[in-house]
């Protein structure tokens, strides 16, 4: 027989190449998608007239459908400007619990309590704070904080060189002080408790407010707390999460609870989920991904960066620090000196910072994140409010969707819109954990199916500090 020619051979290769290709899906381009009047609809025809945006009450279906995508672009910068507020409010926690620009001890919420009822203005304890703060700004030298808060004020047109800029800087950081010991007064527990107290009200009751990016490990204990009790439900099986997002992941920028100073800015409620997951037998470490959702640029940028330096083999040092008064329960302290133990270089000791003295009784572990860890993370600008992520084929939809101290920064109708592109964005039995309470409406494909009650802190006198986790799951 003979043997075909290398013409005829490299004509049947191509003929082959193009029937396989032929037969070969296109891959899947997924892209950031705003939410269509389609999805929202039925929202807009089951809420009550008053819990709808104004400028949509008044119109008839078919009006609300052409000025809908109108609306949607709209209201995304208007979330967006609320970056803004929520920078100045860090700059805030800054200048009350900072420990690096000044030598005064840190502020209480006590102290910034009494601020609205002060008629002689702040206590002497932080307006020094405030100086120390000021000179801070002025010659910032190498600490990302000092230079973030010179940022803010030169955003308002404020030159912190000059006696004059200086004079406003005071004017300015006064105002937010009182701005944030108001909200304080009216967000008060025994208000947010009193059944005379609206329940939307409860639940959108920072709707308001800033879109603040501090963080702390809290609502990661009681995360993990929360996925161990999913787990017992057997709602969850052994490494069944494979894909994760997180809405918020937050910055640890210096939060008044537990948030220093004393060490870089760092993103922690990503690493903890990862975490939480290999720990509990519900993720493979080599087979769990995890997505972001932000709309701040400094979050996205951060963990950009952290994935940039993992590609070059770096790793990701957290910084975990330990407030000893008023005293973390038990569990929390365990949780604390665990954290880390599934994610970080495996046989490496890793020193930590140094405590500042100012700082006053607190403890600092670290832990040496993996480059593998890092790069499995992967940020997203979107909002979740009024974009999504589509298409998602079936296998790289959501198992597991986590929005913490996020969603009370909105109001019934833009929950309900976060709840459709969550639903959109997860598998059937997928699961959806918040710590903020929401409406549920027959249209959107998300059901409450139990609650996990975390306590953080048991202060003699006051008693427990009381963390609530709802969890949805998606029919």
């Amino acid at each position: 027989m003979k043997a075909p020619s290398t013409t005829s051979v490299l004509l049947l290769v191509a003929v082959a190449c193009h029937l396989i290709s032929a037969q070969a899906p296109s891959p899947v381009t997924t892209v950031k998608t705003n939410i269509r009047y389609l999805d929202a609809r039925p929202i807009l025809e089951t809420l009550r007239e008053d819990l709808l945006p104004a400028a949509l009450r008044a119109m008839t279906p078919a009006e609300r459908e052409s000025a809908w995508p109108g609306w949607v672009s709209r209201h995304d910068s208007t979330i967006r400007r609320r970056l803004e507020l929520g920078d100045e409010d860090s700059v805030v926690n800054f200048l009350l619990f900072g420990t690096t620009f000044t030598k005064v001890v840190r502020a209480t919420e006590r102290d910034l309590a009494q601020l609205a009822g002060q008629p002689g203005g702040a206590p002497g304890l932080i307006i020094r704070r405030i100086e120390d703060l000021i000179a801070g700004i002025e010659s910032p030298g190498t600490s990302e904080r000092l230079q973030f808060a010179r940022q803010i004020v030169e955003r308002k047109g404020i030159d912190p060189t000059t006696p004059a800029g200086k004079t406003e800087i005071r004017r300015y950081l006064n105002e937010s002080l009182m701005r944030i010991s108001t909200e304080i007064a009216s967000f008060s527990e025994r208000r947010l408790n009193d059944p005379s107290v609206k329940l939307d009200e409860r639940l959108t009751r920072f709707r308001d407010r800033g879109l603040s990016s501090d963080t702390s490990i809290f609502v990661d204990f009681a995360i993990e707390q929360t996925l161990q009790a999913i787990k017992a439900e057997r709602l969850l099986g052994a490494a069944s999460i494979r894909r994760v997002a997180i809405v918020g992941p937050g910055l640890d920028f210096t939060d008044k609870h537990d948030g220093h100073d004393f060490y870089p800015p760092q993103t922690i409620q990503p690493f903890a989920v990862i975490d939480s997951l290999i720990r509990l037998g519900l993720a493979d470490a080599d087979q769990v991904r995890m997505t972001t959702f932000d709309l701040s640029p400094r979050i996205n940028h951060h963990l950009e960066a952290a994935r940039q330096g993992a590609r070059a083999g770096g790793a990701y040092v957290l910084e975990l620090p330990r407030t000893m008064d008023p005293p973390w329960t038990p569990s929390l302290v365990a949780y604390w000196e665990r954290l880390g133990d599934r994610i970080g270089v495996a046989g490496e000791a890793v020193k930590a910072v140094a405590v500042p003295p100012s700082a006053g009784r607190v403890e600092v572990r670290a832990v040496r994140v993996r480059p593998a860890v890092v790069m499995s993370i992967v940020p997203q600008d979107l909002n979740i409010v009024l974009q999504r992520l589509e298409p998602l084929p079936a296998d790289e939809r959501f198992d597991l969707i986590i929005a913490t101290n996020i969603l009370a920064y909105y109001d019934v109708f833009e929950q309900s819109l976060a709840l459709v592109n969550v639903a959109k964005m997860m598998r059937p039995g997928g699961m959806f954990l918040t710590n903020n309470g929401v409406f549920e409406l027959p249209t959107i494909p998300m059901a409450w199916v139990g609650d996990t009650d975390v306590a953080y802190m048991n202060v003699p006198g006051v008693g427990e500090t009381i963390d609530r986790l709802f969890w949805y799951r998606r029919q």
